[in-house]
């Protein structure tokens, strides 16, 4: 697995969808400060971590539900899919956009969902801001990830609504993962396979990013045999 699966695999370390979970997701999202909403959340997760490892690997349907449960009140999936679609949203129909945020959504969880039972027990810091932020209600919070004798960079970039924090972006070690997507989708609307069809292109958008993921981790895999 490449470092940026395991690193997106600590966004959604969420594996349960109890009601008690949900309320503790909830309540991050309440939190006063960005800081605080990303730390809370990160505590939930990593409390409710090992209870997916039991049974991820048989039944994996069951995972990715349980993960969307818990990662709902954290993210606006329909905001995080509009800036995806980019400026083919302009044309897009309702319908279409809907399709795409449903579409995008249980890929993101699909995804990464298995890359959380080999996160170990990797050590989590969120670290105080340096400087008050411009706008209260929009904040970069910094986390830390020591795994492996490595310590990774993640920036969640927080924006609140309707007094909930929510996930609008992150960028890990350098990488911006909104960016990275949006360039996937303009790929595969520019693809002759898809011939600029819209509807192709949300029908086929799952098997398209397994196809990116896939060639992502041969050339890593390449890149480490040299």
């Amino acid at each position: 697995m490449n470092v940026r699966n395991i690193l997106i695999g600590v966004l959604l370390m969420g594996v349960s969808a109890s009601a008690a979970a949900t309320d503790g997701m909830i309540a991050a999202t309440q939190a006063q400060s960005a800081e605080q909403a990303v730390e809370l959340a990160t505590d939930e997760i990593l409390e409710l971590i090992n209870a997916g490892r039991e049974y991820a690997q048989e039944d994996p349907e069951r995972f990715y539900v349980e993960v969307e449960a818990i990662l709902r009140p954290l993210i606006d999936f329909r905001k995080f899919a509009d800036n995806v679609m980019g400026k083919y949203r302009r044309n897009a129909t309702e319908a279409q956009r809907a399709r795409f945020a449903d579409s995008f959504k249980w890929s993101l969880v699909r995804t990464y969902a298995l890359a959380l039972t080999e996160f170990g027990e990797g050590r989590v810091d969120v670290l105080a801001p340096r400087k008050p932020p411009r706008n209260p209600d929009k904040a970069m919070v910094t986390m830390e990830i020591a795994y492996e004798g490595k310590t990774y960079v993640v920036a969640y970039r927080m924006e609140r609504s309707e007094q909930a924090w929510k996930l609008r972006n992150l960028i890990i070690e350098g990488v911006n993962i909104g960016l990275n997507y949006k360039n996937q989708f303009d790929a595969a609307m520019n693809d002759v396979e898809y011939g600029g069809d819209l509807d192709r292109v949300i029908d086929a958008w799952s098997d398209f990013i397994d196809e990116e993921e896939a060639a992502a981790d041969e050339e890593a895999a390449a890149e480490t045999e040299v």
